[in-house]
């Protein structure tokens, strides 16, 4: 059952649809790389992405956090998959054009 895996493996499923992904975090620069889990190469284009498996809702101080890692360093752009968003980190990361969110819920409802 699809709801039973875990959400690295599900995000891995799901993104792949979007471009090349790859763990090879050498390709960022500028940056914090610790925290992001993966890229994905769409056409150019260089996209961080970050897997937050939490039990609560992720909140605005980590799409501020995430922002930052973006603006400082040769990223693209953005995504932050997880299970839950609070209603201000989703109009938070609406103001952004760099950062998209996933929730699982989104990514069970495509596989």
């Amino acid at each position: 059952m699809e709801q039973g895996k875990p959400l690295m493996e599900l995000s891995l499923e799901y993104l792949k649809n979007f471009g090349t992904l790859t763990h090879d975090l050498s390709l960022i620069q500028g940056s914090s790389k610790h925290a992001i889990d993966f890229l994905i190469i769409i056409k150019e284009l260089l996209v961080g992405v970050w897997i937050l498996d939490w039990k609560r809702s992720v909140g605005t101080d980590k799409i501020i956090h995430i922002e930052r890692i973006i603006q400082r360093s040769n990223l693209s752009g953005g995504f932050i998959v997880s299970n839950n968003f609070s209603p201000n980190a989703r109009d938070l990361s609406l103001q952004t054009d760099t950062l998209e969110l996933i929730e699982k819920a989104e990514i069970l409802y495509h596989t």
